[in-house]
């Protein structure tokens, strides 16, 4: 099908472009791509770091996405959808690559979720820098897989709970509680307020 002529400016909307895209423009499905591939290639590599891999699994989402487009049923964001897709695929690829954890999957640490610092973005003295990064190191090993997880969907990627329920397969009600626990994990474990404040607009 030839490809619908649309101003590109007017389809900055996710909704306007799926629209688009189920019908056969290819010009619309680019654009998506080009708006979500750096996120989600940042989402990947929490899961693991191994770039080659997380490449192939986004390549393996567009191209099933573009196959299907016309069977396309999105119920939440299209930001949502596109996270769980990427995430679905990884640990799919991680599972049969051997490199997900089996042990205590209840505590929710069958796979790996990295968050990092970003101490170039700290407003630090530089003698406070790197004992608040050793803290925020310390605090990081507390926390679950899932528990950074939710902190990085919804302090960093900015996904309402019903979003992150639906990315991670869980209710909305279980999404808050495991927000719930991370953040009282934190607090019992961080120094001040100042610390705390850091690891959420910081981290990456």
């Amino acid at each position: 099908m030839a490809n619908t002529p649309f101003d590109i400016n007017n389809f900055h909307e996710d909704e306007a472009l799926i629209k688009q895209i189920k019908s056969g423009n290819y010009d619309a499905f680019t654009l998506l791509y080009n708006k979500y591939i750096r996120q989600l290639t940042q989402y990947g590599l929490k899961f693991n770091t191994d770039l080659p891999i997380i490449q192939d699994c986004l390549h393996d989402v567009f191209v099933w996405l573009w196959a299907n487009r016309h069977k396309l049923a999105i119920h939440h964001s299209v930001k949502s959808y596109l996270f769980k897709a990427v995430r679905t695929s990884i640990l799919h690829i991680l599972e049969k690559k051997n490199k997900l954890r089996t042990l205590h999957p209840e505590e929710g640490n069958e796979y790996n979720f990295e968050l990092e610092l970003s101490p170039e973005n700290l407003m630090l003295q530089d003698e406070n820098r790197e004992q608040i990064r050793v803290q925020i190191e310390g605090l990081m090993r507390k926390l679950t897989a899932k528990q950074k997880e939710v902190i990085y969907l919804r302090y960093y990627e900015g996904l309402n709970f019903e979003d992150i329920a639906q990315n991670m397969n869980l209710s909305v009600k279980a999404s808050y509680k495991l927000m719930g626990r991370a953040i009282a994990t934190l607090r019992e474990n961080v120094p001040s307020s100042q610390v705390l404040l850091i690891i959420l607009l910081h981290l990456h």
